[in-house]
């Protein structure tokens, strides 16, 4: 029986077309991509939310094609929107066995506009891969692909690294706080649109994508003690309470 691969482009500011168009119509491999796309006009062009896959394999594409350029870019904030509202939510409900990244890091920071120009820090992807080592039972792979910057690079892979070893880096307090710029809003509103057809899990995140990562866990933890407090509530006949049974008319119980 085959296993089920989940591949994701999570640090490469482009689109990985080369990958999409390998797995297409693959039900056994989930491709996630998350990319500059600003309507097609960044190279390669590629990417758009609607490019779900084909025959078997639809459904198991998902586009998080950034629109909006560079004012402001996507960043942290972006990028963790994009982590709790789409990638791990259907990464957890595909349930992969293996989980496979392609590491190339021109996302990170300090690289010009016309690599990327987007804002991603060196701790937010050791972040997230902390994120995706809760998947598939901690079997994890970045493949390092390049990027344009030494510096960037050398610190993204270091906290890469450092979190597939276990350590612990947490974000600034002022990162988890900030919400997603509007550009990044509408695009993931976007793509929750395109893969709410597919996949359940998503559609509970549609209305809180503009949230940031704190206001989220603060709604997270008030929705499940909402549910605990609901599953405590009792419906069964109070001690003390006779009930009598009566019968229908021409029915007899006994």
């Amino acid at each position: 029986m085959r296993s089920n691969c989940f591949f994701s482009s999570m640090q490469d500011v482009h689109h990985g077309n080369g990958t999409q168009e390998v797995f297409y119509s693959d039900p056994n491999v989930l491709y996630i991509s998350l990319h500059r796309y600003d309507n097609g006009n960044f190279f390669p062009g590629s990417g758009a939310p609607n490019e779900v896959g084909t025959g078997p394999g639809e459904g198991f594409n998902v586009n998080v094609a950034w629109t909006g350029g560079l004012d402001p870019p996507m960043g942290d904030a972006e990028y963790l929107a994009a982590f709790r509202t789409v990638v791990m939510p259907i990464a957890q409900e595909f349930s992969p066995d293996v989980v496979l990244v392609s590491a190339g890091f021109d996302a990170a920071d300090g690289h010009p506009p016309p690599l990327g120009g987007y804002k991603v820090s060196a701790k937010c992807f050791g972040f997230l891969t902390r994120q995706l080592m809760r998947l598939a039972g901690g079997r994890l792979v970045l493949a390092l692909e390049g990027g344009h910057d030494l510096t960037a690079i050398c610190d993204a892979s270091e906290a890469c690294v450092a979190a597939l070893l276990g350590k612990e880096d947490t974000l600034p307090d002022e990162v988890l706080q900030q919400r997603p710029n509007v550009n990044g809003i509408s695009s993931l509103e976007t793509v929750l649109q395109v893969q709410s057809q597919y996949w359940k899990s998503v559609v509970r995140f549609i209305s809180t994508v503009g949230y940031s990562f704190i206001e989220a866990q603060k709604h997270d933890k008030e929705e499940a003690d909402t549910v605990t407090a609901l599953a405590s509530l009792s419906v069964g006949v109070q001690p003390g309470v006779i009930v009598e049974k009566r019968s229908a008319p021409g029915l007899q119980v006994s």
